[in-house]
């Protein structure tokens, strides 16, 4: 899944894109100041229950997993994200009136160096805040009703959210990042240093653009002048993984040069510190083929990583 951040193009930005990561507050530093509301109703009237005919329950043990629960939302990061690039309020709001950015990523490659630390889900619009009740302290998606619920003035930014163990930085891999797209009013100056900056990253660059005949908006690809060619073939560190074509079915030999490609990103790939085996993925087709890599990833939890390469997206 491909999600999209708005954000002006400052010194923070150009940070957070050199060096792969995304920031995630505090739910108190939100712009909406009915974050994370929600009643207790239910859950006061179950102890109120409890207290005066079902005394053998354990109320302190209640009371101590839900406060644990509103302390573990009080700890947790919250990286927002949008499912639509094309939000006209959003451009507006957080990437400063078309003169920023809007950053398309990748869901599987954002939080997959350490995917137990996440929790990622679509945010729920309501009229009213959820009704949290005992039953639903044991309950798996306990933490996506309390955090990720919102009043329905909000329903048009169409919004993802990836809860984090940590706030602040959280590094994801670099090719996360799956283009860059310009806003109407970026200068020119600023296109060109990022373009720079990124270079040579397999991040593709695409400008807003809108006809005049209509409210809509959509996108042009634009050609990164600063970077390489990188040929198909070559001699890399991981040429002997690549399968022979005796090993490759005869409807996917055509697309074996790609490995060369796959294993020349690997190599450069910062935090692979070994590649151990490369083949097509079980779910690759002639209509879309994928190389899957197994690898051992820096600071990773996992013993292996895995990552998927459309062939598709490297043309």
């Amino acid at each position: 899944m491909n999600l999209y951040k708005y954000r002006e193009l400052n010194e923070f930005t150009r940070e957070s894109l050199e060096e792969n990561y995304f920031w995630a507050p505090s739910k108190e530093t939100l712009n909406d100041p009915c974050e994370c509301y929600y009643s207790t109703e239910s859950y006061n009237t179950f102890m109120n229950f409890a207290s005066s005919i079902a005394p053998q329950i354990n109320k302190d043990e209640l009371h101590n997993q839900f406060d644990s629960i509103q302390d573990m939302i009080k700890s947790s990061g919250i990286f927002s994200l949008s499912k639509s690039y094309s939000i006209s309020s959003l451009w507006a709001s957080y990437a400063q009136d078309h003169k920023g950015i809007c950053i398309e990523y990748n869901l599987e490659d954002l939080i997959g160096k350490n995917k137990g630390l996440y929790q990622c889900f679509d945010v729920t619009y309501s009229d009213t805040p959820p009704d949290i009740g005992v039953e639903d302290l044991s309950n798996d998606v306990l933490l996506q009703k309390m955090i990720g619920t919102k009043y329905f003035d909000w329903d048009k930014e169409k919004e993802f959210r990836i809860v984090c163990d940590n706030q602040g930085k959280n590094h994801h891999r670099s090719d996360a990042i799956r283009s860059i797209i310009f806003g109407l009013k970026t200068p020119d100056e600023s296109k060109n240093e990022l373009m720079n900056l990124l270079s040579n990253r397999n991040i593709k660059f695409k400008q807003l653009v809108n006809d005049g005949k209509s409210y809509g908006f959509h996108i042009q690809n634009i050609v990164n002048p600063s970077d390489k060619k990188v040929g198909l073939n070559g001699s890399t560190n991981y040429e002997h993984l690549i399968p022979s074509e005796a090993h490759i079915k005869d409807d996917h030999k055509v697309f074996r040069p790609y490995f060369y490609k796959v294993a020349i990103f690997m190599e450069s790939y910062p935090d692979c510190i070994e590649v151990a085996h490369m083949d097509f993925s079980q779910v690759s087709t002639t209509k879309d083929p994928i190389i899957y890599v197994s690898f051992k990833e820096k600071d990773s939890i996992f013993p292996y990583s895995k990552k998927f390469f459309k062939i598709k997206d490297m043309d």
